[in-house]
């Protein structure tokens, strides 16, 4: 495995690219603020923003964590990690929520307080079933069951 932790890739991150697919089958892409407890990520998002209603009518979307242009030392091998997710809608109603919007609060201070007050902002979960990592040439690793593995020639 790469000296590149996955985990610690991703915690450097304070948003994360998301895909997901309109009324129309077409994709769509943006970007949220994001926060990870057990494996999973959480993000909070305005009814307003497209991809909000795109979750909402099909719930599962890919992700991708990727290293910055002004970091990398070539543009063909930026290190990155894409996940494709299923989607889950927390309820207001569900402790879960106010747990997971104590962790916004914990990372972005009170930038994120806005989740609790707009009553349309809405809580996803993103569960992770299948991805890859590249970190490099030849340095390429499949997640899945939670754990990242070489692929082959690797």
């Amino acid at each position: 495995m790469s000296q590149i932790d996955p985990i610690e890739f991703i915690d450097q991150f304070d948003t994360l690219t998301i895909s997901s697919i309109n009324n129309k089958q077409k994709p769509h892409c943006s970007y949220a603020p994001f926060v990870s407890q057990e494996k999973k990520f959480y993000i909070c998002i305005s009814k307003m923003a497209q991809h909000t209603n795109n979750l909402l009518k099909t719930p599962t979307a890919s992700i991708m964590f990727i290293e910055d242009e002004s970091e990398s030392k070539n543009s063909f091998a930026r290190k990155r990690i894409t996940l494709d997710v299923d989607i889950l809608n927390i309820q207001r109603d569900d402790k879960k929520f106010s747990e997971i919007i104590s962790l916004f609060n914990e990372k972005f201070g009170e930038k994120s307080s806005i989740y609790e007050q707009m009553a349309d902002f809405y809580l996803f979960e993103l569960t992770p079933y299948s991805g890859r990592a590249v970190f490099g040439f030849a340095e390429a690793y499949k997640y899945k069951g939670g754990a990242f593995t070489p692929l082959m020639g690797s």
